[in-house]
């Protein structure tokens, strides 16, 4: 999921490096609905299938270009990445609230072949995926804010990178959160 998220963020990329060079919203529209296609032409020749959500990524990158260029109104370009994001919200919710079996099938798929999924993790994976649903609610947000109140420089940083970048406080939590619990569990020891 992260990687599509990722790939997601290259034509945006490509918008941003147009419209700083040329700043001009049709050019800048029309390079990302290239590279975008191109995206998926490029996935179609590795794979030999179309990805669904690369497939929708470029359906959307193309339909609300054509109507912002048409319209004249940069806008409906701008809420494409809330809402894919949207979408990855809803498929991660019919995640949490599948049957356990289900998730052990569907994410078992992604593992190494002679490895299976621990049903004990399951808890915790639905927990994550929650987390990952409330984190990706606070960027629709975000998108649909600069998208309407901001620069096109301030909404393209937070549509892209500033998605990764909500990740830092999040991680910084992580991170000294598992090592008071490690110091706490050597404390134990010493004293046992």
């Amino acid at each position: 999921m992260l990687f599509q998220l990722l790939a997601q963020m290259l034509p945006l990329i490509v918008f941003i490096i147009v419209d700083s060079v040329c700043n001009n919203i049709k050019i800048s529209i029309i390079s990302a609905i290239i590279f975008a296609a191109g995206q998926l032409l490029f996935y179609y020749m590795k794979t030999g299938r179309f990805d669904w959500f690369v497939l929708l990524d470029v359906g959307l990158i193309a339909g609300l270009g054509f109507i912002s260029i048409v319209l004249k109104n940069e806008m409906f370009f701008k809420v494409k990445p809330a809402i894919i994001e949207a979408a990855t919200t809803i498929f991660m919710l019919v995640l949490i609230f599948s049957p356990d079996r289900f998730l052990l099938d569907y994410f078992g798929r992604m593992v190494p072949k002679g490895m299976m999924l621990n049903p004990a993790t399951i808890g915790a994976l639905k927990k994550m995926l929650l987390f990952m649903c409330g984190y990706i609610l606070v960027h629709i947000g975000a998108v649909l804010y600069t998208a309407q109140f901001s620069s096109r420089k301030m909404w393209a940083f937070v549509s892209g990178p500033g998605f990764y970048f909500l990740f830092i406080p999040v991680m910084t939590f992580i991170v000294v959160k598992r090592l008071r619990m490690r110091r706490g569990r050597a404390t134990v020891r010493r004293h046992n």
